[in-house]
């Protein structure tokens, strides 16, 4: 490959002559020959480098001295070398890389030594600032030669700048390599942190997982459980209202109750009164039968005087004794059918006592029962009272708990998403 250039030869003379130069080609070494034909390196460079070698070679050792001498300087870089290698060393390794570019050779085994120089750099921990300036160093140090050693001014221009391309270049290749190595190592924190990552995030979609199986099957049985509840509060609802049914039928019954023993009672007072009534009769009947034995023992008395007067009449009072007889038997019988009468009497008397006793007891035992139905009234309201308040809290827990079923169902629906979108992740996890 050919290009246009400015030649800058030894002489003066040719110093401001263009004329056809060719920059430095290598096929295996890709971009770099543009990076080359960027700063302007040429073949002609190089063959001035090859002319100045010996000169550049006996000079070396004073340039590596000055350059190792202010690297020590720093007490960071004194502390990587000395870790890492030892001065003759790395002076006789420096040494031999500076011949290599005064050699006017750059090809892939030139390219790849740099980049093999560049790795160690990044191993033993030197920082691209450290490079930089002792490359900075060293370019003052070549600097200073050519001015001290070359007199003819063209001369030193060409050899500056020639001296300043090769450095360049080399600045570029292993800065490049720096960051070749510095991506590298990002790659590769990259590539652990994500294999890491991979591996907690498999790990909590795996955790979460099965804490979701487990939440599904904790809701599957809540529903369950809850649909189970949700039927024994619907039959404890329709046994409530049932109890309310009776309740009331009950309430009804008691009242039908408490109005026979009304029924009851006030018969019971009638009762009592005929029975009161039927006692003052008998009492009156006594009385009389008491009037008509006193009247039947007159009778009598006036039967025995009249029998008495008819013997003393004699044959006269046979009549009247006959009469008298009749009357005496008829107060006999009078005074018989009075005893009889006096015993029923008292007879009636003693069974009226007996019954009005019988009706004092069932007064007695209608007024408790009276009382007793009302309590017995008293406490069916109150059940059906509390009856009616359990049910209205059986249905208000019942919407509660249909309410609750529907929660947990979209709970489980949540659930089975976040199952879903789990697996998901894992799966998007899996292709990072």
């Amino acid at each position: 490959m050919k290009r246009n250039a400015v030649n800058v030869v030894p002489s003066t003379e040719r110093l401001h002559h263009e004329e056809e130069e060719e920059y430095i080609y290598h096929e295996t070494l890709g971009e770099l020959n543009e990076q080359m034909r960027m700063i302007g390196l040429t073949e002609g460079d190089l063959q001035l480098l090859r002319q100045v070698r010996p000169q550049m070679e006996q000079r070396l050792d004073a340039i590596i001295e000055t350059f190792y001498q202010s690297v020590l300087d720093v007490e960071k870089l004194k502390n990587i070398i000395l870790e890492h290698s030892t001065i003759e060393r790395l002076k006789q390794t420096l040494k031999a890389h500076l011949l290599e570019i005064c050699n006017g050779e750059i090809n892939e085994a030139y390219v790849a030594k740099r980049l093999r120089i560049a790795q160690v750099h990044k191993r033993v921990g030197l920082e691209p600032k450290w490079y930089l300036s002792a490359f900075q160093n060293l370019q003052n140090e070549f600097l200073r030669l050519i001015y001290r050693e070359i007199k003819e001014e063209g001369q030193q221009v060409r050899l500056v700048s020639t001296i300043t391309k090769l450095l360049s270049l080399e600045q570029q290749l292993v800065l490049e390599a720096y960051e070749k190595e510095n991506a590298n190592e990002k790659q590769l924190q990259y590539d652990i942190v994500r294999k890491e990552l991979k591996q907690s995030i498999a790990a909590f979609v795996g955790e979460l997982s099965d804490l979701t199986l487990d939440i599904n099957e904790a809701v599957e049985r809540l529903m369950t459980s809850s649909g189970e509840v949700a039927t024994t509060f619907q039959s404890t609802s329709s046994a409530t209202q049932g109890s309310i049914s009776y309740a009331i039928e009950g309430e009804a019954k008691l009242a039908d109750l408490a109005i026979q023993m009304k029924a009851i009672d006030e018969s019971t007072a009638g009762m009592q009164h005929a029975v009161q009534e039927l006692h003052d009769s008998s009492k009156q009947i006594a009385m009389i039968a008491v009037s008509v034995q006193e009247v039947a023992a007159q009778i009598k008395l006036l039967s025995l005087n009249a029998t008495i007067e008819a013997a003393r009449a004699g044959e006269h009072g046979k009549g009247f004794a006959v009469v008298a007889q009749e009357v005496s038997r008829l107060s006999e019988d009078t005074r018989t059918t009075v005893n009889r009468i006096a015993d029923i009497v008292t007879k009636s008397r003693s069974i009226i006592t007996e019954v009005v006793e019988s009706i004092n007891t069932v007064h007695r035992l209608t007024d408790e029962g009276k009382r007793q139905s009302e309590e017995t009234k008293k406490l069916f309201s109150d059940i059906m009272l509390s009856v009616q308040s359990s049910a209205d809290q059986m249905i208000t827990a019942e919407k509660e708990m249909k309410l609750l079923s529907m929660t947990i169902g979209s709970i489980q629906v949540a659930t089975s998403e976040a199952a879903s979108s789990a697996e998901n992740f894992k799966e998007n996890t899996e292709q990072m």
